[in-house]
């Protein structure tokens, strides 16, 4: 075990401009703590970073904050806590964050030192390679460990970006009408999503998606397709078109608007990103939106979105996959929709072992009935719950009429999938 500490400094860029210092990430052999600044704790109308981080008001939400050893703060075996675990990305786009850091895959502490400037949300993270208070450098020494020195972190790489997921995506800016991923540190505005060997209409099948959820006047991020030649990726690409999805949390000249996953909200460790149990999983999320949205139409623009991701066979629907956006830093409401995929129309003429997980998620979502959507909704202690149930069902009748024609021009699997579940295929479009 390394004998020395290394030190991470965290900021949350304001709403209004500026950023502000919140806290400090050490790391001392596999083990890794946040530690918050005190005027941070003590500033009742602090930018919130998650709402994980303070489950409720005054001293409960503080008690968190300060906390020595509270799962949240402090994190072994080289993993971030989870909060700053579920920042990371997956996959390939992990794999080439850490080969641009020139670090394992498994060193979560260098791959976010890596990726600081463009994270998810209003964070920034930098090297505290002095100046650290006395309060943050003993911590680890009053736990009983022998830390010797202060460590060394370089400063983030080059256009390093972290974005969650799996699918091969850059963090991009917009020059004229070209789109760069050489954004010379400058956080990026846009993600350009690849389709791949596998599936190469991987594009047309997300696109699909959004329009299949604009004409239900569902709230989505801006997406559209361009050509390959209109974006100046790392190296050239087999596919003549790419997916451009402008980033939710960033503002109109690159300002950072805080926003984190459900996964992140509700405590959820990336690999535990899928939760456990359907209805009160989701049921949690929504009690998450009922408490601490700004927006009371939130809740039944949550719904809509679950029962239109089951019609639309998006069985990836986890909880990484749903966001809070923090428009004023501190009060959350739901983000605009992303990642439709119908991961449906991929199934056909695999085997079992492909795609197991998802085909497991599909087998449930295609039995969930209203009086299941019900339950839900009363376990989350939705209020109004009947009436957000009737907005369901016209929602579901209204998509019977208006996706036939989204459909003409969307890729045969995608189409076939969506029809055959808008034709009974779901207990909820039957």
């Amino acid at each position: 075990m390394s004998t020395s500490v290394r030190y991470l400094r965290l900021y949350l860029h304001q709403p209004h401009g500026g950023r502000r210092a919140i806290g400090y990430l050490s790391e001392y052999g596999d083990i890794l703590r946040v530690s918050f600044d005190e005027d941070y704790i003590a500033d009742d109308n602090r930018p919130r970073l998650s709402l994980a981080l303070e489950p409720g008001e005054g001293e409960d939400a503080r008690a968190v904050l300060r906390a020595q050893r509270d799962r949240r703060v402090l994190n072994q075996g080289y993993r971030l806590p989870t909060y700053l675990s579920n920042l990371l990305p997956e996959g390939v786009n992990r794999q080439r964050l850490a080969d641009q850091r020139g670090c394992a895959t498994d060193q979560e502490f260098e791959l976010l030192a890596a990726a600081g400037h463009d994270l998810l949300g209003a964070l920034e993270v930098e090297p505290a390679n002095d100046g650290v208070p006395n309060d943050v450098r003993h911590w680890h020494t009053t736990m009983g460990f022998d830390v010797l020195e202060p460590g060394f972190v370089d400063t983030p790489v080059i256009d390093g970006a972290s974005l969650p997921g799996v699918v091969t995506k850059f963090s991009a800016i917009q020059e004229g009408r070209r789109y760069t991923v050489k954004r010379h540190d400058q956080a990026g505005s846009f993600i350009i999503k690849l389709p791949t060997s596998t599936h190469p209409d991987l594009v047309a099948n997300e696109i699909t998606g959004y329009r299949l959820c604009e004409a239900q006047g569902l709230d989505c991020a801006q997406a559209l397709v361009v050509p390959s030649a209109d974006v100046d990726l790392p190296e050239a690409i087999p596919f003549p078109e790419v997916l451009v999805v402008s980033r939710f949390d960033r503002g109109p000249v690159g300002q950072r608007i805080h926003a984190e996953e459900f996964a992140q909200a509700m405590g959820l460790e990336p690999r535990h990103k899928y939760g456990t149990d359907l209805i009160v999983d989701f049921a949690t999320a929504l009690s998450l939106l009922q408490t601490y949205s700004t927006r009371p139409a939130d809740i039944a623009e949550f719904v809509n979105r679950f029962v239109a991701f089951i019609g639309m066979g998006n069985v990836d629907a986890h909880f990484k996959n749903w966001a809070l956006i923090y428009p004023d830093g501190r009060n959350p409401r739901l983000a605009p929709l992303y990642d439709p995929v119908c991961v449906a129309a991929f199934f056909p003429g695999t085997d079992d072992n492909t795609y197991a997980h998802n085909k497991a998620i599909d087998k449930r979502l295609r039995s969930f009935t209203w009086a299941d959507l019900q339950q839900l909704l009363q376990v989350a202690g939705i209020q109004s719950h009947a009436r957000v149930l009737n907005q369901a069902k016209k929602f579901v009748i209204k998509a019977k009429k208006t996706w036939p024609q989204v459909l003409q021009t969307a890729p045969e699997p995608v189409r076939l999938a969506v029809m055959e579940r808008m034709a009974g295929g779901v207990a909820l479009f039957d």
